[in-house]
């Protein structure tokens, strides 16, 4: 072998000196060999020597064909005239490679083009690092799209060159700390072979050499890396299987040993990394998971069932609109009650590629989804940390800041107090925060909710889709006689049907009219005008007479009204959106609101508004929309102008789009805290009040002090932030 270490050293004369050797150590395994080959010639520089080290292969084929290979300057084929094994090979390439880098390549991977570059990349990233090791298919800690499960090629069904370029596309080149070089494809660094020396013939032939050397290098200081932007295929054990499987098992069993022996902590520490849901190495197997197999997204429609509200049909309108709109590479789900009457849905459940019961998302060993979207209000804490619990990446949606600014919607002050800091932590660790206007977005940062900017995106619902024909399914004998005026919404207080009312009262008695006042909507539970009307209308039993009051109405009742009223009448204080004048407006009737917040964003300039809460003023306005067909059609037209920039077609796009952008961000950093209340809990949708919040409440501090050495990097103002409301959600 004399003869050969001599012809190796001059044929790496003509190489420039920071130039890694990419050594192949080879023993039969014909094919795989020669499939290595190939793709090394194909995705490596010109400039990069290869040296392939034959350790005494039976198979007669291998010398014939690397020799022909070996005819280029790049390559060169050295033929061992002994077997040693792969432990003395790599030791000698490292020898006679001295002073370059090293790059040891089993013979049974295959590479992709720009493969080392970025490997290199990898391992220059930090100058105490060691080892940089690629993804892989077969590679332990490092394996995708499966961790810590190996899974052959033919399962995914794309190429190698495909797979890569996933990867790399969708990489947030964490360059993950990992316990140990793994030793498909690893990249030596000349400097730390130097102070660490190589590999220990105690290992030979082979098996633990990498994990032996890797915690020598720990000790010296020095970490390892994954190459998380870098994928190869690895077919596994090939040539090292020729031995026979009881050869190999008992040298595997003999060198384990030796690792605990020498190393007692290391075992701990590779469990403890391959089951860690919230580290680098963790999000970087994510980010090539979800490239290579697709992405999961869901939707949390748990709010579906029961009376139809304007955020149902939002939830609705979203999932249809993502469904029409779904691109390729998406799998879509829908999230619901176990349940729920199917006619709930209105029909996108046929539209969805799975509609998931919430009973089948419980006690689930690690996430579902690579993102799921909540597109209505959170209410507890339990719901925040069950999204934890089954998806990678969390968006939510804040339709209002109504219950967040006033106490009146809850049921006392310490609930209150509860509900604000549910919301404050929900937008400081979803990784995606999505407002239905920027009206909404600017009240966020006036209630001091500051959000990093590509965390949040502004995404309107459409206004073209209507869900039931009003012509159908409906009870005659419910609705009112011809002309009325319609205020359609729930009794939340801010609706406002006190005023409306009022307005009433002053139609009756200035302008005698003689239509009727119909009110449609649920009542709520608390935060309703339901006293207040019930006094005005006992004091004014004349206003009370021309009064209908229909509670909960059907789609297709709620069409009728629409259709058939003089005039909508929406003088809510309060709006996110405001869809009612748009529905109005779609078939043909006019409506009327105050210019408050979101409402006169959405609605526009050329629409004329109440321009005060006076009455007798609401009223003059309200005669002249039922007295003048003119001022009617103007209204129509104005709203119908500005319904052509809200449809549900851009609303998609734009959430496909705020979707991506979320799951090629870095996670949030205080999502580790929900994940931990997650894995302790295994949390159902439980009542904040019972014995499971205090439970989490509990977990929600231990988590807390945990992950506060995790938060080394954040602004102060955030860890007291966390800290704070950790104590208020616990009731202290």
């Amino acid at each position: 072998m004399l003869g050969g270490l001599e012809r190796i050293q001059n044929w790496l004369r003509f190489f420039p000196l920071e130039a890694p050797v990419v050594v192949v150590p080879v023993f039969n395994a014909y094919k795989d060999v020669l499939e290595c080959m190939e793709s090394l010639l194909k995705g490596t520089p010109a400039g990069i020597p290869i040296l392939v080290l034959d350790d005494a292969s039976t198979d007669e084929r291998i010398p014939y064909a690397l020799t022909a290979l070996s005819v280029t300057d790049r390559l060169l084929y050295i033929r061992k005239p002994i077997n040693t094994g792969f432990v003395h090979t790599v030791n000698l390439a490292f020898a006679c490679c001295n002073p370059r880098d090293v790059v040891v390549l089993n013979s049974d991977v295959i590479v992709p083009p720009g493969w080392l570059e970025r490997l290199r990349a990898a391992a220059y990233f930090r100058s105490n690092i060691a080892t940089a090791t690629p993804l892989t298919n077969s590679g332990t800690i490092v394996s995708v799209p499966y961790r810590n499960r190996p899974t052959g090629l033919e399962e995914g069904g794309i190429d190698v060159e495909e797979i890569d370029a996933r990867v790399r596309a969708n990489s947030l080149r964490l360059y993950p700390v990992i316990p140990t070089a793994v030793g498909h494809c690893v990249y030596f660094k000349r400097s730390v072979l130097d102070v660490v020396g190589y590999f220990d013939e105690a290992f030979s032939p082979g098996y633990g050499e990498e994990v032996d050397f890797s915690q020598r290098a720990v000790l010296l200081g020095f970490s390892h890396v994954l190459a998380d932007d870098l994928f190869v295929y690895h077919k596994g054990s090939r040539s090292f299987g020729a031995r026979g499987e009881k050869a190999r098992e008992r040298i595997r069993s003999a060198h384990e040993k030796l690792i605990r022996k020498r190393y007692p902590w290391y075992a701990e520490w590779t469990t403890q990394v391959a089951n860690d849901r919230e580290s680098p190495l963790a999000y970087a197997i994510e980010q090539a998971r979800d490239a290579i197999i697709g992405y999961r997204i869901a939707i949390d429609a748990t709010c579906i069932g029961g009376p139809v509200t304007g955020t149902q049909l939002h939830t609705l309108g979203l999932i249809r609109a993502l469904a029409l709109s779904k691109q390729p590479d998406v799998h879509f789900s829908i999230i619901v009650h176990d349940h729920i009457d199917k006619s709930s849905l209105m029909g996108v459940d046929n539209l969805v590629d799975e509609v998931i019961p919430l009973s089948a998302l419980k006690n689930l060993s690690e996430p579902r989804f690579s993102l799921v979207h909540r597109p209505f209000q959170l209410q507890r804490l339990e719901e925040l940390i069950f999204l934890r619990a089954i998806a990678h990446r969390i968006v939510v949606s804040v339709l209002d800041f109504i219950a967040f600014s006033g106490v009146g919607y809850a049921l006392n002050y310490a609930d209150w107090e509860r509900y604000r800091a549910l919301i404050q932590m929900a937008c400081h660790v979803a990784d995606g925060v999505v407002f239905l206007s920027h009206d909404t977005n600017q009240d966020a940062i006036h209630q001091g909710i500051f959000i990093e900017p590509e965390r949040a995106c502004v995404i309107p619902p459409g206004t073209d889709y209507q869900w039931a024909d009003g012509s159908v399914g409906i009870n005659e004998t419910r609705m009112p006689p011809q002309p009325f005026i319609l205020v359609l919404g729930t009794n939340f207080r801010h609706k406002n049907r006190l005023y409306a009312l009022k307005v009433m009262h002053v139609l009756i008695h200035k302008y005698g009219w003689k239509g009727r006042l119909v009110l449609a909507g649920p009542r709520v539970s608390w935060g309703g005008s339901e006293v207040e009307e019930a006094i005005f209308l006992q004091q004014n039993p004349e206003v009370c007479a021309q009064v209908c009051d229909l509670g909960s109405v059907t789609e297709a009742e709620k069409q009728w009204l629409l259709q058939h009223s003089s005039l909508v009448l929406y003088p809510s204080t309060y709006e996110g959106f405001g869809l009612v004048p748009f529905e109005a407006a779609a078939v043909g009737t006019p409506a009327l609101t105050a210019k408050t917040t979101a409402l006169a964003e959405v609605l526009g300039e050329e629409v004329i508004y109440l321009d005060s809460f006076d009455p007798e003023k609401g009223a003059d306005l309200v005669w002249r929309f039922l007295t003048d067909p003119e001022i009617s059609v103007r209204q129509v037209e104005s709203i119908r102008a500005k319904a052509a920039n809200f449809t549900w077609e851009t609303t998609a796009e734009n959430a496909w789009k705020f979707y991506r952008k979320v799951l090629s961000l870095p996670p949030r950093p205080g999502r580790a805290v929900l994940w931990r209340l997650a894995s302790g809990n295994k949390p159902d949708l439980i009542p904040i009040g019972g014995p499971l919040y205090k439970r989490v409440g509990v977990r929600l501090k231990r988590a807390l002090g945990i992950t506060l050495a995790e938060w080394l990097g954040l602004l102060k103002e955030t860890i007291q932030f966390f800290r704070f409301h950790a104590n208020r959600l616990m009731g202290g």
